[in-house]
This record gives structure tokens, C-alpha cells and sequence, in this order.
């Protein structure tokens, strides 16, 4: 059902991102375009490629499957860098993990830092460490099914933390 719905959304929605142009020749056989209409003019239909939307409906679903069928083909740790040196005073860091098909309904992430698993189960790719303290630390990820399994885990990352000395 839902899938018609957007279907027929993006049908509807072909007219609107059409216009007109119109070409016509002129006395002197130069030929004109323009969105202004002149008599005896030439209609011509353009559509704007770059505001058109195109989904490929079987492509998302077989995504969609291959998510849960534990199939993710990228998943790792992109931010901060391996072995990048983090200078912040007040012990954040962001953490961003690519991953490919997005994450499957029941499965969730997983982050350990320095070997602990954070409390919370995750579902973005993208959050934000606090308070950690200076020195070196590492990162690693597992996406987790519905059932407490490990489906796809990625490599491990290290980062330096750097803060200001407090006197």
C-alpha cells in the first residue's frame, strides 16, 4: 500500500517539474527557444532532470531485505580518522559510521569504547561522545539483530585525545 502511494506521488508529481518551451524560426532562419509563447511557435516539453525525483522501488526493497538478511555491505567508522589527534577541552567527540543498506528494522548498533559497550543501543550513524579523558582510545562497532546476534562488526579505530592542562 505504502509503495503505491508513493507511486502515484511521483506520478502526479512529473507535470509539475515539466514547463514549456516553444521554438520557432524567425524571418531570417534563425531558430528561437524560448518559455515566452509566439504565434505559430513549436511546443516542446522539458523536463528538469535535476529536479526530477526517480526511485527505484525494487532497488530499495532489495536493500531493504539484504539489511535483514544481515547483508551490509560497508560498515564502519569514519569519524574521527584512525589515529587522528583530537584537540578539545571539553572531552567530546564525534562519531560518524558509514553504513550500507541503512540499518534493518529490530537490528541496532553497538559502540564500544575502549572495550566497554556504551548503555544504550543505537540507531543513527551519527552521535557524540562526552567527557572523555585525554589520551589514546578506540572505537569499534556491531550492528546487533533482534535476537542479540552479531551481523556485521567493523574494524577497530584509534584516536588521540588532546585538552588543554588545567593548572
Amino acid at each position: 500500500m505504502r509503495i503505491g502511494i508513493i507511486f502515484l506521488a511521483l506520478l502526479l508529481s512529473q507535470p509539475l517539474l515539466a514547463r514549456d518551451v516553444y521554438k520557432w524560426t524567425t524571418e531570417e532562419g534563425e531558430v528561437v527557444y524560448s518559455e515566452n509563447y509566439q504565434p505559430g511557435a513549436e511546443r516542446i516539453q522539458v523536463i528538469d532532470k535535476k529536479k526530477s525525483i526517480s526511485l527505484d522501488l525494487d532497488k530499495l526493497d532489495s536493500e531493504a531485505q539484504a539489511a535483514a538478511n544481515g547483508e551490509y555491505t560497508d560498515f564502519s567508522i569514519v569519524q574521527p580518522g584512525d589515529k587522528e589527534t583530537i584537540r578539545t577541552d571539553g572531552g567530546t567527540v564525534s562519531v560518524g559510521i558509514s553504513l550500507s543498506p541503512p540499518l534493518a528494522s529490530g537490528h541496532v548498533i553497538h559502540l564500544y569504547v575502549d572495550g566497554t559497550k556504551l548503555s544504550s543501543d543505537i540507531t543513527t550513524t551519527q552521535m557524540v561522545l562526552e567527557k572523555l579523558s585525554r589520551g589514546t582510545h578506540t572505537l569499534n562497532a556491531k550492528v546487533i539483530d533482534a535476537k542479540g546476534n552479531t551481523v556485521k562488526e567493523s574494524g577497530n579505530i584509534s584516536f588521540h585525545l588532546r585538552q588543554a592542562l588545567v593548572e
